[in-house]
């Protein structure tokens, strides 16, 4: 410090704004820091490998340390691109978690060293008490004293536990303010026993604990300093004589910006900075002007206006500080991987808890949230502010189908009134407010006339409510009966609300802000109940995501070694996905991507997906028992012996039929083609059944093709023989029984209620080929690229739609269904079975082989075939498809594995899929990453 010029001691007072992206700024840094040694530097808007390098520059050119400094209240995304912002905090104050809020500022603290950042201006301890605060809003814990400290307070010992400066600001509190001090000098009107009793409160507590700096606000406080036009910031009496003084601070003061126009509408920059030294602050930060700041104080100290000994104990405080917060080892930041460093996963599984615990149900008079499965398909989006589809309703539509309304400039009568009309017909709306991010209350949410629409859809028909944004929007729709709050509308916060919506994860957030009357601090009501899977981090099942890099390794080998094109693959546990991704593409030419929308042909997994669940709702009502015969419920000569296996004969595959029958050589002629007596190549009256493109078969087909089954020697009952044949004659069965299309039961009573939307028969009556690998280049008998039709000739011959072939689902799909059967039949607070339908047919029944009622086993013979990895319990049940398909479900574990692929393309006969057990890799991994 001797060796320091006037000029340089000055220098050591300021912070000086910097930008990683502005060059101009860049040179004046430069320039500031070898004319007159600045102290340090706030960064602002940039990128954070630009900041980094910068930091890296200024440090070497300072020959006194640098303080790097942030205005990172939620992460030093809130500066930066591309880097993860944590929650605001109000999102804390519906959490209301000092753990969590201790956590952030760890996580935080963290950031802002790989950042070689030493200071943090947070936390933001001002009481939010009035509604209409226009700069502090949701960056305040809320409008409650006691939880505004004791959040503040975890938030600071986060920071400083971790080697990171606090600052807590905006003394003496800018909570119950108008105007923001960007724009304005707002007035503070409070008298000193308010003052002492709510906006002090919490700067008194966290200066008794130790936080290192204060910020002072731009504020005029009549009370505290009766000068006209006087903001805080410059104030002696509000900097000394009660933040130092009266409250016994004696850390380091920084000034609020000074180029804010809370003091830059009233004096010039130079008399800023002098103002501020003189009122008692240690740091000025912003200066305008660098160089009228050193001009004007120089003069000061000349003048005797600033002494030197003033001077020289604020440089030698600033150097103090310096010694502890700027250690030898962050003098230089590494800048590989910085991005993904700041982009941690523990990061994220942070911000999702606390994303979850700050969601709140305001308001559930129809105790319609979480919707159950008879009514959520009911449901009707309509988004209030939005452009493109949201986070919300893509998340919505991993539990069911949704459409997608939005409704934005309404100004005209005709649109207004033709939207009405199309709404009202709809059984319950799902209004979504988009909201946004801004912090001033008065520029969020909905415009006066998107108001009175929402309010008059309220009043006319059952809806649920969802907000995105500022809690205080809810004041304008008190006729909201339903309501689900969500405070920011980031795409997390969008993806958990749509979570919490549909009862994936429990809702405990209270409101830390008064609404309205009927909506106050703490309002919220607790809901519990979880009743439909979670999408979720690995991390909540105890999974680093670094172990499911194993499982990449396994697909991405398989794709490059021709074992398939593409797949899905979905973990759950516990009722919770953790796992659910796409691989390579439809095809081995690099064209369309597989995505998780996408819907593969599950071939045999057909029979426990659709043929087996009719089949246990008629068991479990008495009217299929599973020792009655085929002939009491098939129309066939008592002398068949395709009349005498039992039902539980055909669901154990030891009815005596052959395994496979190839119906479809018998439709070909003397060169192998399509025989033109039973197929078209256009559709016809006498051509209906279209089996691939441009190809339709003769109407009674399907007969023929029975002819020919009843033709086919039956063998001994009782002896294990894999047969498609025995599922073909359940699903006759079974449609005999209903009197109705087995697809349409499915529908009616299973997929639709558990929100299976994307699984069904002939996909192409729906479904876009874009979205359907395709199976096969059949060059026997359809002689073309089977896309969209069932792989199986069999069942392609049988119009699409067969018991043991010719459904097409998705990963996410069948998630649902198995969960179902691990819930012991229960799903989207629905039943479908009886526990103990359940623990009937996924329990091995068969005395001769693994099988269960339908569903197939992992072997429990030594030597014997094993359709899942050695370590799978026996008490797992599931199925095979021939396309390269599997589900499996482990009551042990709580486990749901569902590989989809479409290994049969280009060719069938490529059955790598099987010689190198790859479904049993993945699995077997799978178990090794759980613990099992």
């Amino acid at each position: 410090m001797l060796t320091l010029s006037t000029e340089e001691k000055i220098g050591q007072l300021l912070m000086v704004s910097a930008y990683s992206g502005a060059s101009q700024n860049k040179k004046d840094i430069e320039w500031a820091i070898k004319k007159y040694k600045i102290g340090g530097v706030i960064f602002f808007k940039g990128e954070p490998t630009h900041q980094a390098i910068l930091t890296n520059r200024y440090q070497q050119l300072s020959s006194i340390p640098l303080l790097v400094s942030m205005d990172a209240e939620w992460g030093v995304g809130m500066r930066l691109d591309s880097v993860i912002s944590f929650p605001k905090q109000m999102s804390f104050g519906f959490a209301n978690d000092s753990v969590l809020m201790y956590e952030t500022g760890k996580a935080i603290a963290r950031q802002c060293k790989l950042l070689g950042v030493h200071i943090n201006f947070a936390p933001v301890a001002d009481i939010n008490s009035n509604p209409k605060n226009p700069v502090i809003h949701l960056r305040s814990f809320g409008e409650d004293k006691y939880q505004v400290t004791r959040l503040a307070l975890a938030y600071m010992k986060g920071l400083q536990d971790n080697g990171i400066m606090a600052v807590a600001k905006h003394f003496p509190g800018h909570g119950d303010t108008e105007t923001d001090s960007h724009k304005d000098l707002p007035v503070l009107m409070h008298d000193t026993n308010r003052l002492k009793e709510i906006e002090l409160y919490p700067f008194r507590q966290l200066f008794s604990q130790g936080v290192g700096g204060a910020m002072v606000a731009h504020l005029r406080i009549p009370a505290l300093d009766s000068l006209p036009a006087m903001p805080g910031s410059l104030s002696y009496q509000v900097v000394t004589s009660w933040l130092k003084d009266k409250m016994g601070f004696s850390g380091l003061v920084f000034t609020d910006a000074l180029n804010m126009k809370g003091v830059t509408n009233f004096y010039e920059a130079g008399d800023i900075e002098l103002r501020a030294l003189l009122a008692g602050n240690d740091i000025l930060l912003c200066p305008q002007d660098v160089a009228k700041a050193v001009h004007t104080i120089s003069k000061a100290v000349k003048n005797g206006i600033v002494s030197d000994s003033l001077l020289n104990v604020k440089v030698k405080k600033i150097l103090i500080y310096k010694y502890f917060l700027v250690s030898p080892k962050s003098a230089y930041i590494q800048i590989s991987h910085l991005t993904e460093k700041l982009n941690n996963p523990e990061s994220f599984w942070l911000k999702q808890r606390v994303i979850e615990k700050s969601i709140s149900l305001l308001r559930n008079e129809d105790a319609i949230i979480p919707p159950d499965g008879k009514r959520f398909n009911d449901f009707f989006p309509v988004y209030i502010g939005c452009n493109d589809k949201p986070v919300f309703q893509s998340t919505l539509e991993l539990y069911g189908e949704f459409p997608f309304l939005c409704v934005n400039n309404i100004s005209d009568t005709s649109l207004y009134d033709s939207l009405l009309n199309i709404l009202l017909k709809k059984n319950y709306l799902l209004i979504v407010l988009c909201g946004s991010n801004t912090n001033n209350v008065n520029n969020s949410g909905p415009t006066p006339r998107q108001t009175e629409f929402v309010n008059f859809l309220l009043s006319n028909k059952m809806s649920v409510l969802v907000n995105f944004g500022s809690p205080y929007v809810l004041g304008r729709f008190e006729k909201a009966r339903n309501i689900l709050q969500v405070t920011e509308n980031d795409s997390l916060f969008q993806f958990f609300g749509a979570q919490a919506l549909m009862g994936a994860i429990p809702v405990s957030g209270k409101l830390p802000v008064t609404v309205s009357k009927t909506m106050a601090f703490k309002s919220g009501i607790k809901q519990d109940k979880v009743i439909r899977l979670k999408y979720t981090s690995p991390f909540e099942l105890g999974i680093h995501p670094d172990k499911l890099k194993s499982i990449d390794d396994i697909i991405l080998h398989s794709i490059d070694n021709g074992v398939f094109p593409g797949c899905q693959l979905l973990l759950a546990k516990n009722g919770k996905v953790f796992f659910n991704k796409s691989y390579g593409y439809h095809t081995y030419e690099p064209v369309i991507k597989v995505k998780s929308t996408d819907i593969y042909d599950l071939a045999s997994v057909t029979k426990v997906s659709a043929t087996l669940l009719p089949v246990m709702k008629l068991y479990e009502t008495g009217k299929l028992p599973l020792e009655g015969k085929i002939k009491a419920f098939l129309d066939l000569p008592a002398n068949s012996n395709y009349a005498k296996p039992s039902i539980s004969q055909l669901l154990t595959h030891e009815a005596g039929f052959v395994a496979w029958i190839p119906f479809y050589e018998q439709f070909l002629n003397k060169d192998k083609l399509p025989d033109s007596r039973y197929f078209s190549d256009t559709f016809s009256e006498n051509y209906p059944v279209q089996v691939s493109d441009h190809l339709f078969a003769v109407k009674n087909i399907e007969n023929i093709i029975w002819k020919s089954i009843l033709t086919q020697p039956v063998k001994k009952q009782g002896e294990y023989v894999y047969s498609d044949i025995d599922f073909i004659f359940l699903k006759k069965i079974v449609e005999n029984i209903l009197q109705q299309p087995m697809d349409k039961y499915l529908e009616k009573e299973f997929y639709s209620s558990l929100g299976m939307n994307n699984t069904l028969f002939n996909p192409l009556k729906k479904v876009s080929p874009d979205r359907i690998p395709p199976t096969e280049i059949d060059n026997y008998f359809r002689y073309n690229i089977i896309q969209g039709f069932v792989h199986d000739p069999a069942a392609a011959l049988m119009g699409g739609i067969s018991g043991h072939a010719g459904l097409f689902s998705n990963a996410n799909d069948l998630a649902k269904l198995f969960q179902m059967l691990l819930n012991h039949g229960v799903y989207g607070n629905v039943r479908y079975f009886k526990p103990e339908t359940i623990d009937t047919f996924t329990k091995r029944y068969s005395l001769v082989s693994r099988r269960a009622l339908g569903f197939d086993k992992p072997a429990f013979m030594p030597g014997e075939y094993n359709p899942c990895s050695s370590n799978t319990p026996l008490s797992a049940f599931g199925h095979t498809g021939f396309t390269g398909t599997c589900v499996w479900a482990d009551p042990d574990n709580q486990l749901i594995f569902v590989f989809l692929s479409n290994r049969t393309y280009p060719d069938q006969y490529n059955n790598l899929i099987n010689k190198q057990k790859t479904r049993q890799q993945i699995q077997e991994m799978v178990y090794k990453i759980i613990g099992h």
